[in-house]
C-alpha cells in the first residue's frame, strides 16, 4: 500500500462514512462498513482503477446494501420503537455542507429511510442525496440505469417533503429547548405544552437493555406529563449539555460520566417541537463513550 494509494482513501473517507452510515442508521456499522472498503482498496493497484471514488463508494454501497439487509431481519424481533445511533459533533459542521446533505442526517429522515428496501435507500441517497449519476449508481447496486431512475422516481414521491424542508435556527432550537427543560423541572405541564405541536409524537428507544415506552406516546398532554413524570426519577449524578446530534439542537445526559441518553427532536413549521427521538438503548450509546 503507497503513500498516495492511503492518501486517495483518506480523501473519500468522510464520504464512504457518510453513504453508509445514512444507509445503515449505525455509527459502529458504518466504521465497520468503511474499514471492510478499506481492506478491498489495499487489495488493488490505484493506478488501475480509472476513478477511485466511484470504486469506493460502489464498494462501500454494495457493503451497506449487505449489512441493511441484515438489520431488515433484526428489526422484526427489536423491542421498541428502532432508532438510529446519533451521531454527535463539537460545535458546528462544515458550513459550506449542503442542506440536503444536512437534512439527510437528521433522525426524521433516517427513520423515514429506515422504512424502504435496501436498493431503494441506496439508488435515492446517492443519487438524490450525494448527487451521482443513475450510469454511476447502476454499478453500485447491480441494475441498469433505466431501473435506477425508476426506483428513484417512486422512492422520492415516498419521501417527498422530508428533504429541504425549512426548520427553525440553531439559536431557535436551543431557544425552545431551554423552555421545555425549565418547564420540565418546575413540573408545569400547561407550559410544556405550549412549545409542544398539537401532533407530538415521542418515540423512545431503550431496546432490550433498557426500561422505556414502548410504543409512541401521541399528543401534547401525554408527551408532557411523561417527561415531567421521568424528570423526577434523574439521578442526582446525571449530568446534561446541548450538544449538535444529527445537524440539529439536542441533549445528551450522562450518569457518573457515562453516557446515558440523548435527545433530538423534529420541528413543525412553526417552531414547536413536532418530534421527540430518545434513545436510551446502551448499545446505540457505546461509541460516544
Amino acid at each position: 500500500m503507497t503513500v498516495d494509494s492511503l492518501c486517495i482513501f483518506e480523501a473519500h473517507q468522510d464520504r464512504l462514512f457518510g453513504v453508509a452510515y445514512r444507509m445503515t442508521g449505525s455509527v459502529s456499522d458504518a466504521q465497520d462498513i468503511v474499514q471492510d472498503a478499506w481492506l478491498r482498496w489495499q487489495a488493488v493497484d490505484p493506478e488501475r482503477v480509472d476513478n477511485p471514488e466511484a470504486f469506493l463508494v460502489r464498494t462501500t454501497t454494495r457493503l451497506a446494501i449487505d449489512r441493511a439487509r441484515t438489520a431488515t431481519a433484526r428489526h422484526e424481533t427489536y423491542v421498541g420503537p428502532d432508532l438510529p445511533e446519533p451521531v454527535i459533533v463539537n460545535g458546528r459542521n462544515d458550513p459550506q455542507a449542503t442542506a440536503e446533505l444536512a437534512d439527510s442526517m437528521t433522525f426524521a429522515f433516517l427513520v423515514l429511510l429506515d422504512e424502504l428496501k435496501p436498493i431503494e435507500r441506496a439508488v435515492f441517497l446517492l443519487h438524490d442525496v450525494f448527487g451521482y449519476s443513475f450510469d454511476e449508481i447502476a454499478n453500485s447496486v447491480d441494475r441498469t440505469a433505466v431501473t435506477c431512475r425508476q426506483i428513484a422516481s417512486r422512492t422520492r414521491k415516498r419521501v417527498k417533503g422530508h428533504l429541504g424542508v425549512r426548520r427553525p435556527s440553531r439559536e431557535h432550537q436551543q431557544a425552545v429547548i431551554s423552555q421545555m427543560i425549565a418547564f420540565t423541572i418546575a413540573g408545569d405541564i400547561v407550559a410544556l405544552m405550549t412549545v409542544l405541536a398539537p401532533d407530538v409524537v415521542q418515540l423512545d428507544d431503550g431496546g432490550a437493555p433498557r426500561k422505556a415506552a414502548r410504543r409512541p406516546i401521541v399528543g401534547p398532554e401525554r408527551v408532557a406529563r411523561f417527561i415531567v413524570n421521568i424528570a423526577k426519577r434523574v439521578p442526582p449524578n446525571a449530568t446534561m449539555e446541548f450538544v449538535d446530534v444529527n445537524e440539529s439542537a439536542g441533549l445528551l445526559f450522562r450518569v457518573g460520566g457515562v453516557p446515558d441518553m440523548v435527545m433530538t427532536f423534529g420541528w413543525s413549521d412553526d417552531g414547536q417541537i413536532r418530534r421527540m427521538y430518545v434513545q436510551l438503548n446502551p448499545e446505540k450509546l457505546r461509541h460516544l463513550s
